[in-house]
């Protein structure tokens, strides 16, 4: 398969989860796009990896006791010297479905799954089947299995998760997995190949990283330098 997904968009370069880096790393040739999804107070589904608000924006406090107009109004951007808000599942979508695929990361599920359940109907909305699936570690599996059956999963082990990824994507029967760096050898890649299922890692950035990681047969590689990633793709096909 060999393909990239940007890892919160061109996050390496530009303000992460947001619109601008989301449509860059599209024009650098990314296959798929990372993001994180979350839910504010008034639950409205919001792109952001943190749940506190001080290192991505100029807010203080927890993402979660903010309603979205409150989020809307911070500036995720003033890090790199931009000026941009934080941007909707909704407004991902309107952009980019059926442009780009969708590697939807959650870590959390809303009440009785309703984050899993907004993001399904979003994806009916926007006929995005096919070019979204939902990736996370136990806990978010079981929920998304439990009420997205027809959702295809992507199995994350953190370094503190004590449940191994191969038992993981059988368990919660998942499409795939998706690897840390230091946690995967080619063995356990092949016998994931060999059950159906693909593997991502996360990540890579560099011309010798992306090589390395596609030769041992990692089908996907998460990177935050889509414009390194593209360059790569350029001189292997020269």
């Amino acid at each position: 398969m060999r393909k990239f997904c940007a890892h919160r968009g061109l996050s390496a370069l530009m303000p992460e989860n947001t619109l601008p880096a989301f449509a860059a790393a599209l024009a650098f040739g990314a296959d798929e796009i990372e993001f994180d999804v979350r839910l504010t107070r008034d639950q409205r589904m919001i792109i952001s990896h943190d749940g506190n608000l001080e290192r991505i924006s100029d807010g203080k406090g927890e993402l979660k006791d903010f309603t979205l107009r409150e989020l809307q109004e911070l500036n995720v951007g003033g890090s790199r010297g931009w000026t941009v808000p934080f941007c909707t599942a909704e407004e991902v979508f309107a952009l980019l479905a059926g442009k780009i695929t969708f590697n939807m990361h959650l870590k959390e599920h809303g009440e009785e799954g309703y984050l899993i359940r907004e993001l399904t109907r979003l994806t009916d909305r926007y006929n995005a089947h096919g070019s979204a699936y939902f990736a996370g570690s136990p806990e978010e599996l079981a929920w998304m299995e439990r009420v997205a059956p027809e959702m295809p999963r992507v199995a994350i082990q953190l370094r503190r998760e004590e449940m191994h990824i191969l038992d993981m994507a059988r368990e919660y029967h998942c499409a795939g997995v998706q690897f840390w760096l230091g946690m995967f050898d080619r063995a356990l890649i092949d016998t994931l190949h060999g059950e159906g299922r693909f593997c991502n890692l996360f990540y890579a950035d560099d011309a010798e990283g992306y090589r390395t990681y596609f030769d041992m047969g990692i089908d996907t590689i998460l990177t935050n330098r889509m414009d390194l990633a593209a360059r790569y793709r350029r001189h292997a096909r020269d």
